[in-house]
């Protein structure tokens, strides 16, 4: 899968030089030739940093398995939980992007000739990344490594921040929906909350789309502690997380049961 990732970026390099020259040999298309880039430039640009595809591609090159390792933070006393998010489901996205890109291309080669033929391909070229996106980007905001730590101040993942105190619940959440096993109806016809949640994308993709949430006391949101898990790294996480809190509550209580006691 790498190798064809750096071939087809090594196409796109070719045949952006090749565009390159022909903006440069074709006189008087100056003024066209800016307004072309900058459509194309909006149309790769606004996924990328608008919608947090940069997230995207970063963790491209992750397996397909989100994870996370425990370690004792000298610190803090606390613990800290390195956690790495799943990749998003490189199919059917892959493709469409690839044919979106050639299509961007083509259209400035056609472009500095054609208005009518740029505009053509540059309709078909949105929707094939448009539709690509519809797969890759939801839940792409929470698509990043991050380091949950744990101690006697509370729990901190980038900047979410909750006293340990304030710390009512921890969820495994799918696309806003809490996820239960469960079925919603009893009975052999009940469908799990998992499964509805995975039905408005691609399977492999609602698979890797999962989060670990946080809420304080007192607060009606929850705060994404990470996301972009796979169903059980996100399950063991949150047990894991409820257990390191519920450690440094008892040293906490211990501490302060010490400090009352006269000497």
């Amino acid at each position: 899968m790498r190798i064809l990732l750096w071939v087809g970026a090594a196409f796109l390099l070719v045949n952006a030089f090749g565009v390159a020259l022909v903006f440069v040999s074709v006189p008087g298309q100056d003024a066209g030739m800016v307004v072309r880039l900058a459509l194309v430039g909006a149309v790769v640009a606004l996924p990328l940093w608008k919608w947090h595809g940069m997230n995207v591609l970063r963790t491209w090159g992750n397996p397909a398995t989100a994870s996370f390792t425990r370690r004792d933070d000298p610190a803090t006393g606390g613990v800290v939980f390195d956690v790495r998010p799943a990749r998003a489901a490189r199919m059917p996205a892959l493709p469409l992007f690839a044919a979106g890109g050639f299509l961007l291309l083509m259209a400035l080669l056609v472009g500095a000739r054609s208005t009518g033929a740029f505009i053509g391909l540059y309709i078909v070229a949105t929707v094939c990344i448009g539709v690509g996106c519809s797969f890759v980007l939801p839940g792409a905001h929470d698509r990043k490594p991050v380091k949950v730590s744990v101690s006697g101040h509370g729990v901190q993942s980038g900047d979410t921040g909750v006293p340990l105190n304030s710390v009512t619940d921890l969820r495994v959440m799918h696309g806003g929906l809490v996820v239960d096993p469960d079925p919603l109806m009893p009975g052999p016809g009940g469908v799990p909350i998992a499964s509805i949640a995975g039905r408005h994308m691609g399977r492999r993709q609602a698979a890797r789309g999962y989060a670990v949430t946080i809420r304080a006391d007192g607060e009606s949101q929850s705060s994404v502690l990470a996301g972009g898990l796979t169903e059980d790294c996100a399950r063991a996480l949150a047990a894991d997380l409820g257990k390191a809190i519920e450690s440094e509550r008892a040293k906490r209580a211990t501490a302060h049961a010490t400090v009352g006691v006269p000497s």
